[in-house]
């Protein structure tokens, strides 16, 4: 009489797949990706006004004496209340993100005149242009514009949700609340858009991005809105300062 194969008992298959269980960790452990620790910022970096260039290099601006830093792609003229810039060639094109923390403000001129303040917690990311070519900017946090009154060269402004353009006006632009991002026209003219609709602004007036709706439009106390601009130096004065500086070196 034929035997028939003998079938594997419930203890076969436990020890069976047990083994190919201990297998498949080991292949695991083998072939996984290194692990890599990413080094952490120290906190007393978040307190700090910092110009992190298109390179990688920072250049810490907080609470600096005039200093004259040489970039690949400018010379940077630093202060206690502001920075500037000689770009070096017409064809820049990397960026640079300038970084004001919470509870301080500080003003970026750059080549062309147009002087920018930032309020506390804003980011903005520029490139080192000369004067006469069309500039785009980033801007996240709070930021007054004063372009020169006979400026010809267009200005982009690029917020998480909105652009904002013109040739010659002063004008905020407040994004701490991404859902209602606000412009608000000081002089001249300016447009502002989400890409579903624009809105062209007259002095007094502020535009406000509603997430869920089209603009509205409002007139504002322009007073209330620049209080906080009063504290910082001129662009007229920080220029002056820093014409001294370079007479000196």
């Amino acid at each position: 009489m034929e035997k028939r194969p003998q079938q594997a008992t419930p203890a076969v298959w436990i020890t069976i797949i047990s083994i190919l269980a201990v297998i498949s960790a080991i292949w695991w452990w083998v072939q996984r990706p290194a692990y890599i620790a990413i080094q952490q910022r120290e906190t007393s970096v978040n307190d700090k006004i910092l110009l992190t260039l298109a390179g990688g290099q920072t250049i810490d601006l907080t609470d600096t004496s005039y200093h004259i830093t040489q970039t690949p792609d400018a010379v940077v003229y630093s202060s206690p209340s502001g920075v500037t810039y000689s770009p070096k060639s017409i064809g820049v094109t990397s960026w640079n993100t300038l970084y004001v923390p919470e509870g301080r403000k500080y003003t970026l001129i750059m080549a062309d005149g147009t002087q920018i303040f930032l309020n506390s917690k804003t980011t903005l990311r520029f490139k080192f242009v000369t004067a006469g070519r069309k500039k785009q900017l980033f801007v996240d946090g709070e930021a007054y514009f004063r372009l020169l009154p006979n400026d010809t060269s267009v200005l982009t402004v690029h917020t998480p949700v909105t652009d904002i353009i013109t040739a010659n006006a002063d004008f905020d632009v407040i994004t701490y609340d991404r859902e209602h991002v606000k412009t608000i026209l000081v002089r001249g003219s300016l447009q502002v858009t989400d890409q579903r609709t624009t809105v062209t602004l007259k002095p007094g007036t502020a535009a406000i991005y509603n997430a869920d709706d089209d603009f509205t439009t409002a007139p504002v106390d322009l007073k209330e809105v620049l209080n906080w601009t009063e504290k910082i130096k001129s662009g007229t004065e920080l220029r002056e300062k820093i014409s001294t500086l370079i007479q000196e070196n």
